[in-house]
């Protein structure tokens, strides 16, 4: 039962208030951290005066997401920024949908889903079920502090229903008359009252959402149960012959494009020639699509996973290694993808694009050796978990690696080695790349 309903409000506007102070007109950078960091010690504090203890596996999270809030304060290159910033937002709900059970690292992908959108949900619409009348009267030795607290709390709503009219009237009154226009001004600045409004309605926003979701978080409609992630959360229906036949002929298309990718690519310089392209050429066709053919083929193996009957041992048994196979395939793909793009950076240089997709084959393909031993020992349903650590590996790889000092260092050593530098390319890089390039050029 909520003890301390006013903190909430207190709490969350104060917070919405904060948001505004660091945020209007300021870069993302130090106040991105502060206001992570705000926002968590708040959340701690209410759960504390309400009596409840944040599970172990959320204490993870929050560490999670305070690293992951540090690094826009660390890098400026803007998609490391943005990915992280997104981890972290990301993160901050999946604290508020599993703070007190800490169920996250047993949910399958569809779990996740569910938790993500419950907590969305939660923040837009606890805050509306808590403004709302308690149908039972309070106890007659509370009645006097409940009465004072509705009170407060209807001025408080009052204000914020006149103030946009007062302000619209005001506009029109000093429209109509100068000599009222000016004495206004003196007092107010009108000619910023539209960006006060402005600031005025999302700070009401926002603090309307966090007050849902530090409910949601501490005192959550429903406690949820600790889940299996190895049950199945729907009732298989496609038969496994059908299965069989989809993933055999994927993988007789896979084998005939690995043959090629044997003889042509890793073959060398003069099998590429023999079908009139230029190593160069083949080199920088289609990384990006066999990039896309792999995460697709993951993709499908889930699907298969969750719909295909496997009633028999044999069919279980089947259904392995003709996916293990699958995966055996797309690992290959994946070094052909690798083997063209560095053969493209050897030929062009390095750019942020190129980098990017550079660490994610990696990753790729370090989330597809997981599943494969998933399958092999029957944890399919701990995918999700795999795919969360791969996709933080991810993120946390491009912040400690420097993306735009990596580029610069690459393209200097390639132009030490006698090829072209591309020099406003260069430039353009963001500050993270100047110590690179103050330590290469002095």
């Amino acid at each position: 039962m909520l003890k301390h309903k006013n903190w909430f409000w207190l709490a969350a506007f104060a917070a919405a208030c904060f948001f505004d102070f660091l945020f209007w007109k300021k870069d993302l950078g130090i106040s991105f951290l502060i206001w992570i960091a705000a926002l968590i010690i708040i959340g701690y504090l209410l759960a504390w005066r309400e009596g409840k203890k944040p599970s172990a596996a959320s204490i993870i999270i929050t560490l999670l997401t305070l690293g992951f809030a540090f690094i826009p304060v660390w890098r400026s290159e803007p998609f490391t920024r943005f990915f992280s910033a997104v981890l972290t937002m990301g993160g901050l709900l999946l604290l508020s949908a599993t703070f007190l059970t800490g169920n996250w690292p047993f949910y399958k992908m569809v779990d996740y889903f569910k938790a993500i959108f419950t907590a969305i949900g939660g923040a837009l619409s606890r805050a509306i079920l808590l403004s709302s009348k308690s149908p039972t009267p309070p106890p007659l030795e509370e009645s006097q502090k409940t009465r004072g607290g509705k009170k407060f709390w209807a001025v408080v709503r009052g204000l914020l229903i006149a103030l946009p009219i007062v302000a619209i009237l005001a506009l029109l009154l000093t429209a109509a008359d100068p000599v009222f226009g000016d004495w206004l001004k003196k007092i107010l600045d009108l000619e910023k009252l539209p960006e006060y409004l402005f600031r005025a309605f999302y700070i009401v926003a926002i603090g309307g959402l966090l007050v849902g979701i530090y409910l949601h978080a501490i005192h959550p409609n429903k406690m949820e149960e600790r889940p299996d992630p190895n049950k199945a959360w729907m009732k298989p229906f496609l038969g496994w012959t059908e299965s069989a036949v989809i993933l055999a002929a994927i993988d007789l298309l896979f084998l005939s494009f690995v043959f090629i990718q044997m003889r042509y690519l890793f073959g060398g310089t003069a099998n590429i020639n023999e079908t009139g392209f230029t190593y160069a050429d083949y080199a920088r066709r289609g990384f990006g699509e066999l990039v896309a053919v792999a995460m697709l083929s993951l993709g499908l193996y889930l699907v298969l996973h969750t719909v295909s009957k496997r009633e028999s041992r044999g069919s279980q048994i089947a259904f392995s290694a003709l996916t293990i196979l699958l995966m055996t395939n797309v690992l290959i793909i994946l070094a052909s993808s690798m083997s063209r793009l560095l053969l493209y950076e050897e030929a062009y240089g390095f750019s942020q694009l190129r980098t990017y997709t550079h660490v994610f084959i990696y990753w790729l393909a370090a989330l597809i050796v997981v599943t494969v031993f998933l399958e092999l020992f029957r944890r399919r349903g701990h995918f999700a978990l795999a795919l969360l650590v791969m996709t933080l590996g991810f993120g946390a790889t491009l912040a400690v690696m420097n993306v735009n000092g990596f580029i610069a260092n690459k393209n200097i050593a390639r132009a030490v080695a006698g090829e072209d530098l591309d020099v406003p390319y260069l430039v353009s890089l963001s500050s993270d790349a100047v110590p690179t390039l103050f330590e290469k050029f002095t």
